[in-house]
């Protein structure tokens, strides 16, 4: 509860007691809670890998006409938008369990570079095949520009939990 509304319940009479009281009555998480977290949690990773898939497939037209910085702009902007919607979904969800967000950072990243390797080889592939002129993307290159575009969002949100969670403690002290 913040500190605010704490304070605003003293002023109306509130003893610290019955404070405390609502206040860990409002945090008691019941097991449906958990189990709809849960729930959440395993559709969010559902829809961010089929996103994942999506993109991929998106990208295979870029990945044979393109060259270089206009395709890594592009691999960039959907590593991002994939990155954020990965960010908004998985990291908001309540009542999960650290273990549930370790496994989410693990597996979705792990699923988009392999999926991305796969289609750019596959692009290689249907490059060679139709006789393009153009040169073969390295899959590698390519996959790991991918992974740090959509884990920039992911390390943003972090980075700003701790910023609001330091800032919190710096008022709850004072």
């Amino acid at each position: 509860m913040k500190q605010q509304h704490k304070s605003n319940l003293l002023k109306k009479g509130w003893t610290v007691r019955e404070i405390n009281k609502a206040e860990s009555i409002i945090e008691q998480k019941g097991w449906y809670d958990v189990h709809f977290s849960k729930i959440v949690f395993w559709s969010a990773l559902v829809v961010i890998v089929f996103a994942n898939v999506i993109v991929s497939l998106v990208m295979i037209p870029f990945l044979i006409v393109l060259n270089s910085w206009v395709l890594f702009s592009i691999t960039v902007l959907l590593a991002g938008m994939i990155g954020f919607l990965y960010n908004f979904l998985i990291t908001d969800i309540g009542h999960l369990e650290h273990k549930h967000h370790l496994m989410a950072t693990i597996i979705v990243p792990a699923v988009a570079l392999i999926n991305l390797f796969v289609v750019v080889i596959t692009s290689n592939s249907l490059i060679e095949q139709l006789g393009a002129g153009k040169s073969q993307n390295n899959p590698w290159l390519i996959a790991i520009v991918f992974a740090v575009a959509f884990t920039i969002p992911a390390l943003g949100g972090y980075l700003r939990r701790i910023k609001e969670s330091k800032k919190a403690a710096l008022h709850d002290h004072y």
